[in-house]
């Protein structure tokens, strides 16, 4: 079938920009505490996943577009398990892009400016290795004691590489 592609203004938090983009929608579904839209974004010219709540204008451009066959729902999103560690984050302009990254149960804006996440972790391992990243720019509030390794692992990796 033949639908409209749309002209969007997107909110993302990975540059805490809002930008305009074209896309043509093909599906919509909900995982993990959020709606998403999988769409042919023209901007980045590749298929691209939109969280339907950072998308703060829609309107119709009068383009018709012929469906791609994208993955959406049936591309591996993460799935939370029981024995996962909540994890809450407060992330700094720098480390933003988490939030857009990866997939999360809960935002607030702060008034400091920082984004406070909560998303589940399946090993404190990928954590670990994903704080290393955004160092010093994000803060651990839950576990409490996951700063402490992080510092840790932090400090013999510069032992280690310099």
């Amino acid at each position: 079938s033949r639908r409209e592609r749309l002209r969007i203004e997107y909110y993302a938090a990975s540059g805490a920009e809002t930008t305009e983009r074209e896309i043509d929608p093909e599906e919509v579904f909900f995982a993990i505490g959020n709606w998403y839209v999988t769409a042919w974004d023209h901007r980045s010219g590749s298929e691209r996943l939109f969280r339907a709540d950072r998308i703060h204008a829609t309107t119709g451009t009068g383009e018709r577009f012929e469906r791609r066959g994208l993955q959406g729902a049936g591309r591996p999103l993460y799935t939370p398990g029981r024995d996962d560690v909540r994890v809450v984050l407060r992330l700094g302009p720098e480390a933003r892009w988490v939030a857009e990254y990866y997939e999360t149960a809960r935002e607030v804006e702060l008034d400091d400016g920082r984004l406070e996440v909560e998303l589940p972790a399946g090993r404190l391992e990928w954590l670990e290795r994903l704080l290393l990243r955004v160092w010093p720019d994000a803060e651990v509030v839950e576990p409490a004691d996951l700063n402490d390794r992080v510092r840790e692992l932090a400090s013999r990796t510069r032992e280690r590489y310099g």
